[in-house]
């Protein structure tokens, strides 16, 4: 009787990182959302330079205008109809495990396929 094996790794590999891509996406997408019902909103202008984005393998999530830092880190700025400082870290924080799980579902979908 003989054995036979076929090797897959390089194959497996470029599916794990495609998932992985499209997982993080789906996690900063998600992130973002979050943080967008926290966002101090004057006119909108914060919100909308909310931005989520993969490169080199790293999901980043960020708000670009002059203010965005002050509006995140400054805990004395009062915000009306519960918009608040931190709008980024808290939703990190509290949906940090769910944003891990949403990456690792798009990994197993696309080496399931």
């Amino acid at each position: 009787m003989a054995l036979s094996m076929r090797w897959d790794g390089e194959q497996v590999s470029a599916a794990a990182r495609e998932g992985l891509e499209k997982g993080l996406f789906e996690a900063a997408e998600v992130l973002l959302a979050q943080a967008n019902a926290l966002v101090p909103i004057e006119e909108g202008t914060l919100q909308n330079s909310g931005t989520a984005e993969v490169r080199d393998g790293k999901a980043r999530v960020g708000f670009n205008t002059p203010y965005a830092l002050r509006q995140h880190e400054d805990l004395t700025l009062h915000h009306a109809n519960g918009r608040t400082a931190k709008y980024l870290e808290k939703p990190l924080n509290q949906f940090g495990t769910e944003l891990e799980a949403i990456a690792g579902a798009a990994i197993t979908r696309r080496l399931g396929s």
